[in-house]
């Protein structure tokens, strides 16, 4: 079977820390609601935020395409008073810009929100000082996550 996973660190590492809330999935797009929102609220345009999974789907791969991330590490998971909200904190290690080379160490904090084992809500909060250099500068940030694609 091909790799048809847009981003398959991201769903290994929610694989990992999420089991007990999700229904199993082949991919991130699988393990969304047809109606969730993706809210990255620090993307250097301003807030990023997709509606829907079938978006969700489309970024993935752009993300893909301009960084080369080798692997995500959970760092801390805390559950809250919600039962449907969780805060994931994890980072990309031994990761790179794509078309630099240079590096992408970056750190996440996720609030995600999960309702009948699919995510409905996430929201991705990430520097974007460390985005911007792991691809040279704005001229080299996908527009996808600048937002004047979303």
């Amino acid at each position: 079977m091909p790799d048809t996973d847009p981003l398959p660190a991201l769903t290994t590492l929610l694989q990992n820390s999420l089991s007990d809330l999700l229904d199993p999935a082949d991919s991130f797009p699988d393990m969304c609601a047809e109606d969730v929102v993706f809210e990255a609220p620090y993307a250097p345009a301003g807030s990023n935020c997709l509606k829907g999974r079938a978006a969700v789907a489309n970024y993935l791969p752009v993300v893909r395409e301009h960084y080369d991330i080798q692997e995500l590490a959970e760092t801390a998971l805390y559950r809250t008073t919600d039962p449907e909200v969780v805060i994931l904190e994890f980072e990309a290690r031994n990761s790179t810009g794509r078309k630099t080379g240079l590096p992408y160490d970056q750190r996440y904090i996720n609030v995600i929100r999960i309702r009948n084992g699919k995510i409905v809500d996430y929201r991705d909060y990430w520097n974007p000082v460390v985005a911007l250099s792991a691809v040279g500068g704005a001229d080299g940030m996908p527009d996808v996550v600048k937002g004047s694609a979303a």
